[in-house]
């Protein structure tokens, strides 16, 4: 076995990253409290280290709540000074397999396998058990086929 069971492949993803967020926890839960209340299902939350006093933050949602969120982005942006940064058109590539937990080398063979296309990997993620890839839509399809065949198992 190779660590991978199962891919599934998830369409019309949005990626909205928040550039030069506070560095202030008050800040952050204010900002995911609010696209909580609007009812904004979100996935792949990514935060990068503190440069200075400011983060940035990353997350994907279903292009269909796009237009809530761009709502909320303006508010968050004069309130903080932030950055809205938005990539619509995407598609969630997700591995899982439960012998993840204690193999290593899972997250190097998906990047490989992807580096071998023309697809840009936008945004990376990892549980335990899964890794979650964001690609351009217009690439999926070559992303998911080179991942089929590195992992010997076929996409849902």
């Amino acid at each position: 076995m190779n660590g991978v069971s199962k891919i599934t492949v998830t369409e019309d993803v949005a990626l909205v990253t928040f550039r030069r967020v506070p560095n202030d926890l008050g800040v952050l839960a204010s900002i995911f409290t609010q696209l909580a209340d609007a009812k904004v299902n979100l996935d792949m939350i990514s935060q990068t280290a503190p440069q200075g006093h400011r983060i940035d933050i990353s997350f994907t949602l279903h292009s269909s709540q796009l237009i809530e969120v761009l709502g909320l982005a303006t508010r968050f942006q004069a309130a903080h000074e932030l950055k809205p940064m938005v990539s619509n058109g995407n598609c969630k590539i997700e591995l899982y397999g439960e012998e993840m937990r204690e193999r290593y080398g899972v997250a190097s063979a998906a990047i490989a396998a992807v580096a071998g296309t023309d697809a840009e990997l936008t945004l990376i993620s990892t549980g335990e058990v899964e890794i979650s890839l964001l690609v351009p839509q217009s690439s999926c399809d070559e992303a998911v086929r080179a991942l089929e065949e590195a992992f010997g198992v076929k996409a849902d």
